[in-house]
């Protein structure tokens, strides 16, 4: 079973954004199932910027937050870049305040009063920058749909890649993703790749041939 994806958050320590940071970890933990972390978020047993190190190493995608230009902030997005980690940029501010190394990277310029608009470049984003996993799964769902609709005669269509996605995300966050090797691999997969899923028959016709499996 794969692990549960984890987002580790660089902001500077500010009270105003730490309601950001509790919002965007509730809202990332419940759509897209990653765990959300900081550098204050776990016991420290290690010097701050040892802990900070190794939870930007372990981390699959790093927010950053560049707002108010901090020093620390920038620091920690050098290693995050030196670990090859993605990163999605946040900003309060207009991007020509960043450093000018930073101006080739997009940015998410956000507003705290429009939270559905930050919100719905966020996911975007996310999607962009954790999807080429996801896109495997995607070529092995299709190959097992194609096996599907061969032996039982049927035309199935499969879902959209974006459909797809978030049906395996809401999954992951639940039970995480079975081993490809481990039969229930196929029972994970299958409901998620066919385009009629919640179709009481097609749900009914699914099970009888997983069951034969």
């Amino acid at each position: 079973m794969t692990q549960q994806k984890v987002c580790f958050v660089v902001m500077p320590f500010r009270p105003e954004l730490n309601f950001l940071f509790l919002f965007l970890q509730r809202y990332l933990e419940e759509r897209h199932g990653l765990r959300v972390r900081r550098g204050d978020t776990s016991i420290l047993t290690k010097a701050l910027m040892e802990k900070v190190e190794e939870e930007i190493q372990l981390a699959d995608l790093i927010i950053g937050d560049i707002s108010y230009s901090s020093p620390n902030v920038f620091y920690e997005l050098g290693i995050a870049r030196a670990f090859g980690k993605p990163i999605i940029f946040l900003t309060q501010e207009g991007p020509e305040k960043a450093p000018v190394d930073l101006r080739q990277f997009e940015f998410i310029s956000y507003d705290l009063s429009k939270d559905q608009d930050l919100l719905a470049k966020l996911d975007n984003a996310v999607r962009n920058a954790l999807g080429e996993g996801y896109a495997d799964l995607f070529e092995d769902a299709l190959g097992l749909l194609k096996k599907f609709n061969t032996e039982t005669g049927s035309s199935y269509s499969s879902a959209s890649f974006e459909e797809f996605q978030a049906r395996v995300i809401r999954g992951e966050s639940l039970e995480g993703i079975p081993d490809p090797t481990d039969l229930t691999f196929r029972e994970f997969m299958l409901p998620k790749i066919v385009a009629d899923a919640t179709d009481i028959g097609v749900i009914r016709k699914l099970n009888r041939w997983l069951t034969d499996r």
